[in-house]
């Protein structure tokens, strides 16, 4: 899957924790969604920096950081779902370092072939 086709798939389930996703959707999204937030993350932190009337602006900013994470949550649920694994494993990320590892592993790991509990193979 191309970077235009992971994000254009990505976007149409921006909070759908459900289904699929493929290695590449999911990375491809991964890196286009820690680029926005980078951004914005910018802005908003330029944005405080200019007195007490801009902070709203930071506020803003910082919210729709957050709803961008949500949706790579959902996305990283849904990767998780392609390797027959259950959405619950994300919890591992709560561990400091292991979990972030095993989360790694897991995503990193080929699609099960064929169709699974959780749908069928992604495109």
């Amino acid at each position: 899957m191309s970077f235009s086709e992971a994000i254009k798939v990505g976007f149409n389930k921006f909070f759908y924790p459900y289904g699929r996703a493929s290695r590449s959707e999911f990375w491809w999204y991964y890196l286009c969604m820690f680029i926005i937030t980078g951004v914005l993350g910018v802005i908003g932190g330029f944005s405080q920096g200019y007195g007490i009337e801009q902070v709203w602006l930071g506020v803003i900013f910082e919210i729709l950081s957050a709803i961008c994470g949500v949706s790579v949550i959902c996305a990283a649920i849904r990767r998780l779902h392609d390797t027959s694994r259950s959405g619950w494993n994300i919890l591992w990320g709560l561990l400091p370092l292991i979990g972030t590892i095993i989360l790694i592993v897991y995503w990193c790991q080929a699609s099960q072939p064929g169709e699974n509990q959780y749908g069928p193979e992604p495109k």
